[in-house]
Order: C-alpha cells, then sequence, then structure tokens
C-alpha cells in the first residue's frame, strides 16, 4: 500500500515538475523579443551639436519611474560620458548604447562621438544599426562632421531622421525660420498644380544645406524623404511643426504633446525593424559581429554587438571567427570555445541582465564569457551551429598620425609612474589596439624597444596618453609624425583635411594669414555674421599640428573653434597632394 502511494505521488510530482518547467519555458518565450519590435539607430552629428543631451532626454522619456529603481534612471546632465576624461573634456570619446522601452518597441539607441578622430567610433557603429537621427546645431548648420557622418549612413543604406537642435540659442531660431513662409506658400501652390508632393526649403538655411548635401552624396529616393524635427534637447521638447517651435521659441509655454516622445514615436514610424523574418528562429546559426570589446573583473571579456542570425542563451559554447579569417586561419576552422555567463543590455545607463536570458536576432546586447582571444570585428557564433563565413564589417579610413612609444630610460625614470618596462607599456598598446580598430601598432625602426602607434588625429593620440598615464604607466612619447602613402603608381601621397575656424572677426584676417601663408592652406569659404567670421579651408594635415595653442594665442583665446574634417573624406575623395 505504501509503495503504491509513493508511485501515484511520484507520478503527481512529476506532473507538477513538467508543468512548472512548461510554465517557464512559456514565461521565457513571452519575454523574447520579435524583431518587428526592435528599432535600432545611432545619434549621430558634428562635434558639441546635442547627441549626448538628447539621449539623456529621450531616457528621461522612456523610463518609467514606478518600475525602474532611482539607481538605474541616473541623475545629472550627459549621463552617457560615464568615463573621467569624457566628464572633464566635454566630449564623447567611446559609443555606448542603451535601451528605451516605448509603446509595446524596444529601441536600441547608440550614442557616438561627434570629434573627428573618434570618427571610426561611428564607423563600426553604423554597422549595427538600422537608422541614424543626425543632430544638426540650428545655428551652426552643416558642418564638416555632419558630411562625414551622412556620407557614411547612406553609403551604409541607412533611414535618416534630421533633428535641428538648440532652436532656443541665439541664432537658432533666425537661421532655421528665414524664408520659411515663403517657401511654405509656394510648395502650396505647386502642389495643388501638379497633385504632388514638394520638398524644398529656402535658400542659406540647415534644412537648404543638408538636403543639398544628402542630394551630393547620392541619396536614394526614399533616404531624401527623410522627416525633419525641431527641438531643444536641453529645454525638453521636440515637435515636427516649424510654427510650433517658433512660437516656444519666441515664449510659448511648451505643451504636453512636444515631448521627447514625439521623437520616439518618430523613430517607430520612419526607422523600420532589422531586416529578416519577424518570427524566432532557433535552428538558425547564431552570429554576432564584435561592435565593442571590454572586460569586467568579474564577468571576464565582455563584447556587444548587433545579433545577425539565430540566437545564443547562457551556458552554450561561444567561438569566434577572425575578421582576417583567411590570413589567420586559412582553413576556417573555429577558434577557442567558451561558455557563455551572460546575456545583458543597458538600460538607462546600468548595465542589467537581459529578462529573456536569449539574445535573439535583430537585438543589441552584451555577452559575457566569452573567449579572451576576441577583438572587435571578429564574429561570435556557436560551437553547436556555428556559421561559414565571418560577417563583412565596413573598411576603416586608414590612420593619418604615427607618434613613437617607448620605456623611460632618462635619470627620472620611475619618478612619475610605477609602470615603466617596455614590455609592459607594449602589451598596454596592444590591448588598446585589440579593442579600438582605428588604432594600430607596428615594431618602431629606432629601438626594439619601442612601439608606433597609428592614429587618426593628435586628440585620439592625446585621449590615449592621458588614460595610460593615470593607469600608472611611465614612457616617452615622440612628436607625431604624418603618415605618408603609394598610390599605384608609387608616388607619395599627403592626406588633406577641411578645417573650420570661428572667430571675432577683429581677428579674421590675422588667422588667415596663419593659415594661408606657411601652411599652405586654401580658402574654400568665408562668413561674417554679428560680428563673428567663419572661415573654411582645405589644407595638408601636417600643417594642423600644433595650430590649436597657435591661433588661441594670436586671438588672445577668443577663437571659438577649431574643427576638423573627418579625415576618411579625404582619403575616400583622394585630397592627396604629391
Amino acid at each position: 500500500m505504501l509503495s503504491f502511494a509513493n508511485r501515484v505521488l511520484s507520478r503527481h510530482s512529476g506532473r507538477r515538475l513538467l508543468s512548472s518547467v512548461t510554465q517557464e519555458i512559456e514565461s521565457i518565450a513571452s519575454r523574447r523579443v520579435l524583431n518587428e519590435k526592435i528599432r535600432n539607430l545611432a545619434i549621430v552629428a558634428h562635434v558639441d551639436h546635442g547627441k549626448t543631451t538628447l539621449v539623456d532626454k529621450l531616457l528621461q522619456a522612456s523610463i518609467d519611474p514606478t518600475t525602474v529603481p532611482s539607481e538605474q534612471q541616473g541623475e545629472g546632465e550627459r549621463l552617457m560620458d560615464s568615463g573621467d576624461l569624457e566628464k572633464e573634456r566635454g566630449i564623447t570619446i567611446t559609443s555606448k548604447p542603451t535601451r528605451c522601452l516605448f509603446e509595446d518597441h524596444v529601441v536600441n539607441i547608440v550614442d557616438t562621438p561627434g570629434h573627428a578622430d573618434f570618427a571610426g567610433e561611428v564607423d563600426r557603429i553604423l554597422s549595427m544599426v538600422d537608422g541614424v537621427c543626425l543632430v544638426v546645431d540650428g545655428g551652426e548648420g552643416v558642418m564638416s562632421q555632419t558630411k562625414y557622418v551622412v556620407e557614411r549612413a547612406i553609403e551604409a543604406g541607412l533611414k535618416p531622421i534630421v533633428l535641428l537642435n538648440k532652436l532656443d540659442r541665439e541664432g537658432g531660431l533666425a537661421m532655421v525660420e528665414s524664408g520659411e513662409v515663403e517657401v511654405r506658400l509656394i510648395i502650396k501652390i505647386l502642389s495643388n498644380v501638379f497633385s504632388c508632393s514638394l520638398k524644398t526649403h529656402p535658400p542659406h538655411t540647415p534644412q537648404s544645406e543638408l538636403f543639398d548635401l544628402f542630394c551630393s552624396l547620392g541619396a536614394s529616393d526614399e533616404q531624401l524623404e527623410y522627416p525633419t524635427y525641431y527641438a531643444s534637447a536641453k529645454g525638453g521638447w521636440v515637435t515636427s511643426d516649424l510654427s510650433e517651435a517658433v512660437d516656444i521659441v519666441k515664449g510659448a509655454k511648451p505643451g504636453a504633446d512636444v515631448g521627447m516622445d514625439n521623437l520616439l514615436k518618430g523613430f517607430l514610424e520612419h526607422i523600420g525593424p532589422p531586416t529578416g523574418p519577424a518570427l524566432i528562429n532557433d535552428n538558425e546559426p547564431f552570429s554576432m559581429a564584435a561592435t565593442m570589446v571590454g572586460f569586467d573583473q568579474f564577468l571576464g571579456r565582455t563584447v556587444t554587438g548587433k545579433v545577425s542570425s539565430g540566437s545564443a542563451k547562457i551556458a552554450d559554447r561561444s567561438m569566434f571567427l577572425p575578421r582576417d579569417l583567411e590570413l589567420v586561419n586559412p582553413d576556417k576552422k573555429l577558434l577557442l570555445p567558451q561558455a557563455i555567463s551572460g546575456v545583458f543590455i543597458y538600460e538607462g545607463v546600468t548595465r542589467t541582465p537581459l529578462e529573456s536570458g536569449i539574445a535573439d536576432k535583430g537585438d543589441i546586447v552584451t555577452l559575457t564569457g566569452v573567449p579572451d582571444g576576441i577583438k572587435v570585428g571578429d564574429t561570435v557564433t556557436l560551437e553547436s551551429n556555428p556559421v561559414a563565413d565571418a560577417i563583412m564589417t565596413p573598411p576603416l579610413a586608414p590612420p593619418t598620425l604615427s607618434m613613437d612609444f617607448g620605456a623611460n630610460d632618462g635619470p627620472l625614470a620611475g619618478k612619475e609612474g610605477t609602470i615603466v618596462q617596455a614590455s609592459r607599456i607594449r602589451a598596454r598598446l596592444q590591448g588598446e589596439v585589440d579593442n579600438n580598430v582605428t588604432l594600430s601598432i607596428g615594431a618602431s625602426e629606432e629601438s626594439t624597444d619601442k612601439s608606433i602607434v597609428f592614429a587618426r588625429g593628435e586628440l585620439q593620440l592625446g585621449i590615449l596618453i592621458e588614460q595610460m598615464r593615470r593607469e600608472g604607466y611611465e614612457m616617452t612619447i615622440s612628436p607625431p609624425k604624418i603618415v605618408f602613402s603609394e598610390d599605384e603608381q608609387g608616388n607619395v601621397m599627403e592626406p588633406f583635411e577641411e578645417v573650420t575656424v570661428d572667430v571675432d572677426s577683429e581677428y579674421s584676417g590675422a588667422v588667415m594669414n596663419m593659415l594661408t601663408g606657411d601652411r599652405k592652406a586654401l580658402m574654400m569659404e568665408m562668413r561674417e555674421d554679428d560680428g563673428k567670421v567663419r572661415m573654411k579651408f582645405e589644407m595638408p594635415t601636417r600643417a594642423l599640428l600644433g595650430f590649436g595653442p597657435e591661433a588661441a594665442t594670436t586671438t588672445r583665446g577668443e577663437r571659438r573653434g577649431e574643427e576638423r574634417g573627418a579625415r576618411s573624406e579625404a582619403t575616400s575623395q583622394s585630397k592627396y597632394q604629391n
């Protein structure tokens, strides 16, 4: 009798266990996000046009304070600029993803740097998004880095959304508003006559400059039909109606219908979901390009990217295919299997475990416990169901500057830092190169104890040096050198750049003479407005070395800015001199 009761109890316990497992599986499945419910986009712009502030406001608009803990909401301004150097300098150095939940959709947003020296960050981020939000300062209009990011987005076939920001600043609204009323009337008349929808803008406004830029870069008809929003990210309002924006800037109180929700709705409407079937297919081979690689002292090696196919979960054994697979491993054998220890996302500014625990196609996630040898650009896949080939990533522009790094062998060696060995300095540089595809390292011709670091600009090298100094490294560095190249005919080529300088009108002559003299700059444009002068030049990269401090001295600190055009733009258009 007791034996029979035990068998009955065991049978009932088995049913309860099976029911519990079934409920858990159904619960996990309900938390997985369908492909059609995902939107991936990057916030791109010229430096200091308001990208990071915009992301802050979008996060605040999407976070429900009743369900999200306060420590995940973040406080203050520039929440995404979490690094010490980013906070001190007020610039974005590294790209950072975050996640917004809005109207039953997942909106993955990536904040990108605006400075030309970190344009490589933009290059790799564009490979994992499906659209871009182009932020333009309404008072400045199209700048050099604006052209660069637009060109890259068009080449990648991404759908753009334009946001004219900082309209509440002096001069911002005037440029955007000028001539708009008359043009609207003309558009209405012509549309009625020809029974079609026309899109045009008055001359000499940010709208007309942007439209001309898209046309000159060969944008498709679909890309040219981009929506335009008017906003003040700092003020927390955005609208697609210019008249409404004008009223707000002139003193009208923003209504509840002009919040950041307008832009989030625009993302859902104008940026499509990741390509591919909407249904989840667990039998598809898993693949994800490593867009960002890092290290956590508790979780080990981390990799962030967009899942291109299939799905992966905790305990799956991950492997990777190098981006230069044909050179590293001609037989295409998968390398270094290791069990995935975690699947994470960024909610607000905090990294949290993904609720479903499964990285599905189309989503942007962070995997932990991946092989230590993985680098940016490599392809993550699974040992049980691997992909045949590595994911193709977009080519990067070549470096333009180099600098020698070596151990300090002088009489004061060891006075300023604790890490002085050449081998450890080289290992630190190699680790930086593994995580940053815009940097490369080589052996120095002067000494075996020195390494050459190739980069895209003075600021990028300066940031690297300062980071290493704060980590306790002591080293010697050489002056920056220009990286020359040769064309197919063997001619030595030199990179050129586009330079924009804003100064008070009284100093414009001095700055012009400084650039067009020994620096051999060619003036392309000059515009004066309300005592300020903006000048655009084309000049060799070597002529820019040391220009910033010299210009600041000449103008007594009144130089408003020296903005450099993206070097990859100069490379792609072959703007070189023999």
